[in-house]
């Protein structure tokens, strides 16, 4: 048989219900692992290519200042003209043994343009061909050049280096061209340097550049998944309130169905069981009278649900606001043995608030509250201020509720009550996040519930 509505609201949005399937921070925790790979990368690349190219540049202007002392040494001692008439190993030594003695010098072979050893500190390895030297054509060539394992190890080991200390084969290697009073090249001087505190202070800064490189990783990836945590967020509460604009429209289709198959009929038949009630059946009359009235309370509920907005705010006491409600509630607390606890000073500012809306919401909260306590219990009310808004809360000792009912109270139509219809609390909350509030929950099962709310108030006090 077809039915106006269906027997269960929840089953009308499955495909809404699949949006809180996914897990917190989703998108958060690849963004994380992929953004953590490409900073590691970026910071080692960024470190190798920094400290390589501070450690050359030190090493280079070590070897420029290397080239001018050797070039003020020639020019001093005229030392071009060893390279433009014959000479023998022992003219070179003046010139070039007084600087291989030098600190920080553990090595020297000097070249001629056609890249014969004309001299070394090693006297084995005169006269000897120094055979495939790139650095020796480029000092050849009038350009200081350099190699050192501080910047990379050789692929290869020269000839020269049969004839080099052992504790020459890490220095650095510095070819210098030596010029003649024109300028021309005339021949080429190797220096094995090792200079303690120029590769002391290499390898300190090296280790600085990447101290300073990982930090900075560091920093730009916690900043990166702060945002993306931030952004998920805000993408989390889009997400519930399309759901939550979803249901709305579900809920108003489905009200206004209900309204319009069962008001009618449900006046017809509450009229009836008055009839009734004057006679032998009144005890039946008055369970009937209270069906009734329980449906269209639910009708009420879910129209009031649909049709939020549209009325004027305005200044609303909320203490007054709250006697109120607990006297429409005065049967029911008496009934079920209920103490009422009342925490609010006088003279509190009142909120800017739809006082008909406002009163609705706060009404569920009280009627969720007694419910929590069928065998009686203590229900407090309590109003602070807080910096320019008013904070009320709901507090019972009930039996509280699950851990896994607390994450979904605020989804339209959960509800673990036989006779709820799931809309109460979504719609509390839905009302006072309108007035610019919050709706807060929090329980421990079997010690109670406390709901907070805050809303602003109308009048700001001043602080002065």
């Amino acid at each position: 048989m077809h039915t106006l509505f269906s027997p269960d609201p929840a089953m009308a949005l499955p495909d809404l219900r699949q949006l809180f399937q996914r897990p917190a921070l989703f998108w958060t925790r690849r963004f994380a692992v992929l953004s953590l790979l490409c900073v590691v990368i970026t910071a080692s690349v960024s470190a190798t290519l920094l400290s390589r190219n501070v450690s050359e540049r030190m090493l280079w202007r070590n070897g420029e200042l290397a080239q001018e002392f050797l070039d003020s040494l020639v020019r001093m001692q005229h030392g071009d003209a060893l390279f433009t008439r014959p000479s023998e190993p022992q003219a070179f030594e003046a010139l070039f043994g007084e600087l291989a003695r030098m600190p920080g010098l553990v090595h020297t072979n000097v070249y001629d343009t056609q890249r014969r050893l004309v001299w070394s500190t090693n006297a084995a390895a005169i006269g000897r061909d120094p055979g495939a030297n790139h650095e020796l054509d480029e000092a050849l060539a009038g350009r200081l050049a350099l190699e050192s394992a501080l910047l990379e190890t050789a692929s290869f080991i020269k000839p020269e280096h049969a004839f080099v200390p052992d504790e020459a084969l890490d220095a650095i290697e510095v070819y210098i061209p030596v010029h003649d009073a024109q300028r021309r090249v005339v021949g080429v001087a190797e220096l094995y340097m090792q200079p303690q505190r120029l590769v002391e202070s290499v390898h300190e800064m090296t280790r600085f550049v990447w101290l300073a490189c990982g930090a900075s990783g560091l920093l730009i990836y916690g900043a990166l998944v702060g945002l993306v945590m931030m952004a998920d967020r805000q993408i989390a509460r889009q997400q519930r309130t399309i759901v939550a604009n979803e249901s709305l429209v579900a809920v108003g289709d489905m009200a206004s169905a209900v309204a319009h198959g069962l008001r009618n009929p449900l006046g017809s038949i509450r009229s009836s069981a008055e009839l009734m009630a004057q006679g032998p059946e009144a005890a039946a009359a008055q369970d009937i009278m209270n069906e009734v009235d329980r449906l269209q309370t639910w009708i009420y509920k879910l129209l009031a649900y649909a049709q939020q907005g549209g009325r004027q705010l305005a200044p609303v006491d909320l203490g007054a606001l709250c006697e109120g409600v607990l006297q429409s509630h005065g049967a029911r607390l008496a009934r079920q043995r209920v103490a009422v606890v009342r925490q609010w000073a006088p003279g509190l500012p009142p909120v800017m608030a739809d006082a008909p809306a406002l009163e609705q919401a706060l009404d569920n909260l009280v009627s969720n509250a007694i419910d929590a306590m069928p065998q009686g219990g203590e229900l407090r009310l309590g109003i602070t201020e807080r910096k320019g808004r008013l904070e009320l809360q709901v507090a019972d000792t009930g039996v509280g509720i699950a851990p896994a009912d607390l994450e979904r109270v605020f989804l339209p139509f959960h509800t673990t009550k036989r006779t709820g219809v799931g809309v109460g609390l979504p719609l509390a909350r839905r009302t006072i996040e309108r007035l610019g509030g919050s709706l807060r929950l929090f329980s421990w099962q079997g010690e109670g519930t406390q709901a907070v709310l805050t809303l602003p108030t109308a009048t700001p006090r001043s602080t002065a």
